[in-house]
């Protein structure tokens, strides 16, 4: 598994306009989909629409379960289920709702997300601390500590409901500059285009992905991954972009470059159909020592819990 993952990267990394077309196959080895259970046991979860626990399925034979989900993938007969809705309590009271696709289905993201996952690695930003592997929210804090000793103004930017807008032809658009294998895209969109199931009624998802897929903070990160890229390479000198998932901040010098940074990257955002929220999106000084701001991360997706730490850092000193 490492090997392949390795090799996947090392090919991205080099070529980075190359576009990879042979990744099914590899999606429905046994290795690959013996991993990818070990993985959806170790995060645990409940069970989705069709109610078949992790228990109930080791009870019932593990093998003759990935044995089914091999020849399904094999014969191009997959279908995912509808992803089961569940709300969660959020800190201003307000509830954050949160899917729960099947078992079955979580197998078959992670296998995914295992193949495909270190192709787009290889092309992420340093920017980008969020649902990454070997990154997170203290290495996007350190990045903000050291540029608070020069740098005293934040833009601290919210995205209105980010997961839910999602424009998901966009997102294939960007999917599809690393990836041509047509069986990986139409895998890819049949979980965005999955229904989603809330109090027996089942309804079409028109756009987003669900918080709590195996594979959505990934698409999330390919989809942001514009706003990294056209920040590092036309925007820089504005001030850092920090990015921790849907949460970041620009930190810059004066009041002016991060006036400028919140038209730009309102100007980016608008051209992934997304926009900022103008009750959370603030400016702030942290020469007055008076003022903070959070960067805060969605990090432990476990079935039905939801941990939502926030990670608070002030320029006092």
């Amino acid at each position: 598994m490492r090997q392949l993952q390795r090799s996947l990267w090392v090919g991205a990394k080099r070529s980075p306009g190359r576009r990879f077309h042979a990744l099914y196959d590899r999606i429905h080895r046994s290795d690959v989909l013996g991993e990818a259970w070990r993985r959806v046991k170790g995060n645990k979860g409940s069970a989705g629409v069709d109610r078949e626990s992790i228990v109930r399925i080791e009870r019932q034979g593990l093998e003759a379960f990935l044995k089914g989900i091999q020849d399904d993938l094999r014969a191009g007969t997959y279908r995912p289920k509808a992803v089961l809705r569940r709300y969660i309590p959020k800190a201003d009271g307000k509830r954050r709702p949160l899917g729960i696709p099947c078992v079955r289905d979580r197998v078959v993201q992670m296998a995914a997300k295992l193949v495909v996952e270190p192709i787009f690695e290889a092309g992420f930003r340093g920017c980008s601390f969020g649902f990454r592997p070997r990154k997170g929210a203290v290495q996007a804090l350190e990045v903000l500590r050291l540029q608070g000793t020069r740098c005293n103004h934040v833009l601290d930017a919210d995205i209105r409901d980010y997961f839910g807008s999602i424009d998901h032809g966009i997102l294939m658009g960007l999917v599809g500059r690393r990836i041509s294998d047509r069986k990986v895209l139409k895998l890819l969109r049949l979980w965005l285009e999955a229904g989603v199931m809330e109090e027996g009624v089942e309804t079409a998802m028109l756009s987003g992905t669900p918080q709590g897929g195996v594979i959505s903070p990934l698409l999330s990160n390919v989809y942001l991954h514009e706003l990294d890229r056209i920040w590092e390479d036309r925007c820089a000198e504005l001030g850092t972009l920090v990015r921790d998932a849907d949460d970041f901040v620009v930190i810059g010098r004066t009041q002016a470059a991060i006036q400028e940074a919140a038209r730009r990257v309102a100007n980016i955002l608008g051209r992934l159909k997304l926009e900022l929220h103008p009750d959370k999106t603030r400016q702030v000084d942290l020469s007055r020592g008076g003022q903070g701001f959070d960067l805060s991360r969605t990090h432990g997706l476990k079935g039905s819990s939801f941990i939502h730490p926030c990670l608070y850092w002030t320029g006092k000193r």
